[in-house]
């Protein structure tokens, strides 16, 4: 009777990982070919290679002209509201709910600036944000949600429901002013450079707002 070959134990490795036991070994994915392109390029005619550049070069344009608006209408809206003056002199903003925004806001804005300019720029770490730090970019939604509803109701009184589309302007104008900065190291600068430089802002527009409510009377007695 012919001898039976000895078990292996389960989940141990043998030699040959092809004949490890208890586990499946996982299939290698395929190397992606580089020139894959180019050879798909080559079965095409020059019309059909010409239409294809077209087609880059107008999304090129129009992602480029989508990005304009947003920095645009995101400048209209600060010198029309004149944000960066009423949001400290207002008489009427909610400061309980005004300093937890900025508290959310500068932490997202330092945990920015730790991954962008410390571990990119200084450490020279290439991998995305989300292997070397996977927590970061949840927390960061999570105060940047914190950070968009306390300064909605730090401002409900001075802007109204136009507080969120205030919002709305300058968060998609601050992330899209990124498409006319350079790559690299110089752009996270700039960009840094953008937020800080518009709370500044108020001293180049000559009026007061011309968007918000105008404060209410106290209903206080005077004392004589």
């Amino acid at each position: 009777m012919p001898s039976r070959p000895k078990a292996v134990a389960y989940g141990r490795l043998s030699e040959d990982p092809s004949q490890a036991s208890g586990m499946r070994t996982r299939p290698k994915a395929a190397p992606v070919d580089s020139d894959s392109e180019e050879e798909d390029n080559s079965k095409l005619s020059d019309r059909e290679l010409a239409k294809k550049k077209w087609v880059k070069r107008l999304e090129w344009v129009w992602r480029k002209c989508e990005a304009a608006f947003w920095v645009g209408v995101s400048c209209l809206m600060i010198w029309w509201t004149n944000f960066f003056r009423v949001i400290w002199e207002h008489p009427s903003v909610n400061r309980t709910y005004f300093y937890l925004a900025l508290a959310c806001l500068f932490f997202n804005i330092s945990l920015l600036g730790y991954l962008t300019l410390w571990c990119h720029c200084v450490k020279g770490i290439e991998d995305p944000w989300e292997t070397h730090n996977p927590k970061a970019i949840p927390v960061m939604a999570v105060m940047g949600v914190c950070t968009t509803l306390f300064f909605f109701f730090a401002f409900w009184r001075v802007w109204g429901f136009l507080t969120l589309v205030i919002e709305i302007v300058l968060f998609f104008g601050f992330v899209n002013s990124a498409h006319f900065l350079p790559s690299g190291n110089l752009g996270a600068v700039f960009m840094f450079v953008i937020f800080f430089g518009a709370w500044f802002t108020s001293e180049m527009i000559p009026h007061e707002g011309l968007a918000h409510y105008a404060p209410r009377a106290s209903t206080t007695p005077r004392p004589f």
